[in-house]
């Protein structure tokens, strides 16, 4: 096993190998053989829907009365099997809440659009002439009787729809996950028993003895999802020699509190009950006294990833009296997986396992540390957990009321089992929850094989088979116009068809397709054990008593054996439109004009192959779909074939015939009418629809000048923004440079005006100097000082300085300053402000 004891490096372990596998289930990754669209003509389904209803998840199939029973929202409806879809043959009753419980339902809390209806959760028959029926009730569960006669729900003298209590029967919730089972009349139900849905149960009513469940203080039932049950008649054949009794086995997902570990491990269980439990006397009075659960484990075989969370299981039993080879087909999926990353897993367990498992060693918990354990002390007898057997009633035991005190109180602490049921998965798909699962055992020419009908949660069905350990899907079908998980699936062995239910509406499928292999290639390729090539056609083998000519081959789909094919002739152009008794589509074109050729293969394991002479490989180019685009060429007819490549398998597709058109006899009269000789005229002899084309000739040659103006304008558009983004980007950066760059520009001298400078006095106060080149200083003042501020010559240009000027300067009164401008700094003397150099 995988998990293994606790471990601080489990979550790190978990991811990484969620990681590696995440690579490694490319290669076990089954891709589907072909797949259909929804309500594609090759795969006829017929559909039923009523207007208001929803979520049509309870179907009960009753041959006797060849009608399908189903229930949905707050509507039941009972759908003649001859055609679903008419509804003038069905017949259809409503349930619904009254206004008062749904606003009961809302007042606690529950959505009143989606939670506050009756959901119908179990529909199965109770005898030969009712039903049982129980609903949500808008979060009060009920349950009532329906008379099959006449399609209506059993009522009281008073005109009143008699109900029972439907708690520890059907949950609360719409969306929790409940079983239930009729057994001679008696009601086996995994569910919730409570508002609150934090007490699980499994619970026996309705019968003539004494009401069973299991007891909630032990905590034998861990937050279960109950995904499915099951009746086995372990008692056949009547007079074995171990007289053992009938069960009922549960299949559900839980926590596993039996792993210390620090993530909330998950794991999935198969419980069994027997039908002849009575409960104890003294000690688990009215509780389980048979009730024991096993750990099944699917897992990789190589790195032992577990695929932990059970979703449902189908039990396949060849019939009643042979029950031990009976399989158990499980759909898995792994906690650690999240979204699209998701993979999903089938596995299959067989009934020795189970068996097993049950006959083997116990595990018990340490109530103060909740530490799990095998148990291997002796066991009291008769067998804790066991049926009345022979050889219990050897020992005076004929019922579980007369067990030992002893026995039972070993069962409330000893109901897990050590031994794990373990599988590795069959069939593993990548990107792909799986939701529902029904198997058939088909008779096959030669041997039986098991068909898996897998629903998913976008609402498609695959249809696979395991060989040889191999497994192949043979197709995947879209059922339903939006994608939606499927929610029920139902089996009609007698007529051959699935049902499958979801949200908005319910299908019919024909379990097989022949008729959609047109050659005997497809029809041995298909591994499909439903069909077999019967000389001219792909027949279904169980319509027919098929004769020693009829062909199959599911283990190796050896087309060379079983068909002997003559492949068509060698490639030539043929101008009647045939070769090689395939019918040549044929173009005419205008010359060096291009037309895009398509191969739509019917399997997705099919390898595409066009074929061609020589001459035309110049002109062809391969599209991004698979098909071909070609140039027609003047003088130079071609023929184009694909061929679909398959296991060794050749088989002609798609026949093109493409031409240019031939171009008219150019004359030298004029330069005109040369201009006019070389115009092509467009004419078509011939056209092929496309998917996706309509019948239309082509009237000219395709050109691209208007997309080349557009592109070369959005081009131009898209300069501009983004040249203008990076000036705006800029912007703080382009300022600065500019702000330092104005002081080296407007260092131009002004011309002397013969006068005297603008100031002559030196900053000290003392005589004016008598030569202007002792003022070196001044004179790169007073360059900075028109940098930075203007001067205003007087109109006197003899006068240099006024009064104030001529008054000396007190120093107190100046101070520098640094403008951020000009980085020169300058000095304020009193009341006025020079450049200056410090």
């Amino acid at each position: 096993m995988w998990i293994i004891g606790a471990h601080p490096f489990f979550l790190c372990a978990t991811a990484l190998f969620a990681v590696i596998h995440a690579a490694a289930a490319t290669d076990l990754d089954i891709t589907p053989r072909i797949s259909f669209l929804y309500n594609a003509k090759e795969r006829p389904a017929r559909r039923f829907s009523a207007e208001g209803v929803f979520n049509y998840s309870s179907l009960l199939l009753s041959s006797e009365e060849d009608v399908l029973f189903v229930g949905g929202r707050e509507a039941l409806f009972a759908l003649n099997l001859s055609d679903i879809s008419n509804g003038k043959l069905h017949k259809n009753l409503t349930w619904s809440t009254p206004e008062k419980k749904r606003h009961e339902c809302s007042f606690k809390g529950k959505n009143l659009q989606t939670d506050c209806f009756n959901y119908i959760k179990i529909l199965l028959r109770l005898n030969s002439t009712h039903l049982y029926v129980c609903g949500t009730y808008a979060f009060s569960p009920i349950c009532a009787y329906i008379r099959i006669s006449d399609f209506s729900l059993v009522k009281s003298e008073k005109g009143d729809i008699v109900t029972e209590d439907g708690r520890s029967r059907c949950p609360f919730d719409p969306e929790y996950k409940s079983t239930a089972i009729m057994v001679d009349g008696e009601l086996y139900a995994g569910t919730v028993s409570n508002f609150q849905g934090n007490e699980p149960i499994i619970y026996k009513s309705l019968g003539q003895g004494t009401p069973l469940k299991t007891e909630n203080s032990l905590n034998w039932l861990q937050d279960p999802a109950f995904v499915g049950s099951a009746y086995i008649q372990e008692s056949l054949p009547r007079g074995n020699s171990v007289g053992d009794d009938d069960k009922i086995y549960f299949f559900f997902s839980e926590a596993g509190k039996e792993f210390d570990f620090f993530d909330n491990t998950i794991v999935s269980r198969i419980a069994r009950v027997c039908k002849g439990d009575m409960g104890g006397e003294r000690v688990l009075q009215k509780k389980w006294t048979t009730f024991l659960k096993a750990h099944l484990l699917c897992s990789l075989p190589d790195d032992g990833f577990p695929f932990n969370v059970i979703q449902d299981m189908f039990v396949l039993t060849p019939g009643r009296q042979h029950w031990k080879n009976t399989t158990f087909y499980g759909l898995f999926t792994s906690q650690w997986y999240r979204g699209a990353s998701g993979s999903s897993a089938v596995c299959a367990f067989s009934m020795e396992q189970v068996e097993r498992a049950f006959n083997g060693r116990y595990r018990e918990v340490n109530r103060e540390t909740q530490q799990w354990y095998t148990y291997n002390h002796p066991v009291p007898e008769p067998r804790p957990g066991a049926c009345i057997t022979n050889a219990a009633r050897q020992m005076n035991i004929h019922s579980s009321l007369h067990m030992p005190d002893k026995v039972l109180n070993f069962v409330k602490d000893h109901f897990l089992m050590d031994s794990v049921i373990r599988s590795q998965p069959i069939l593993l798909k990548r990107n792909v929850r799986y939701t529902q699962i029904a198997v058939h055992r088909v008779q096959a020419i030669s041997r039986t094989y098991d068909v898996l009908f897998i629903g998913t949660d976008d609402g498609k069905l695959h249809k696979a088979i395991n060989t040889d350990h191999r497994m192949y899907i043979i197709e995947e079908i879209s059922l339903f116009a939006e994608p939606q998980p499927v929610q029920n699936i139902i089996l009609d062995l007698e007529k051959g068809v699935l049902f499958v239910s979801s949200h908005s509406g319910l299908v019919e499928v024909p379990v097989a397709n022949c008729s959609n292999y047109q050659s005997c290639g497809e029809c041995i390729l298909s591994r499909d054990p439903y069909c077999a090539w019967s000389g001219r056609h792909c027949r279904d083998v169980r319509q027919a008593s098929p004769d020693r000519s009829w062909k199959q081959d599911v283990e190796e789909a050896n087309t060379s054996a079983a068909c002997s094919i003559a492949l068509p002739g060698p490639r030539s152009f043929n101008p009647s439109g045939k070769t090689g008794g395939f019918e040549c589509q044929a173009f005419v074109l205008p010359a060096n004009t291009f037309k895009v050729l398509s191969c739509k293969l019917h399997s997705n394991l099919a390898q595409r192959r066009w074929v061609y002479s020589d001459s035309a490989s110049q002109f062809v180019y391969a599209s991004p779909d698979g098909g071909l685009v070609v140039v027609a060429q003047a003088d130079m007819p071609e023929t184009y074939e694909c061929w679909s490549v398959e296991e060794g398998f050749r088989q002609l597709v798609a026949n093109y015939c493409v031409r240019a058109e031939k171009l008219p006899d150019t004359t030298t009269t004029t330069t005109a009418s040369t201009a006019r000789s070389r115009t092509p005229r467009v004419q078509v002899d011939g056209s092929l629809i496309l998917p996706g084309e309509s019948r239309s000739p082509q009237l000219s040659p395709k050109t691209y000048w208007n997309e080349l103006l557009i592109v070369c304008a959005l081009l131009g558009f898209s300069f501009l923004v983004f040249s203008l983004f990076v000036v705006y980007r800029n912007r703080d950066h382009m300022k600065s440079v500019l702000k330092q760059g104005e002081c080296p520009n407007m260092q131009q001298k002004k011309p002397r005006m013969g006068g005297k400078p603008a100031e002559s006095l030196p900053l000290n106060g003392s005589a004016v100097p008598a030569s202007t080149s002792d003022h070196k200083g001044y004179q790169t003042l007073n360059d900075n000082y028109i940098c930075s501020t203007p001067t205003h010559e007087s109109p006197d240009h003899g006068k240099g300085f006024t009064e104030s000027e001529k008054r000396p300067l007190d120093f107190k009164e100046s101070h520098v300053e640094i403008s951020p401008t000009c980085p020169r700094p300058r000095v304020r003397l009193g009341s006025e402000i020079k450049d200056s150099i410090v």
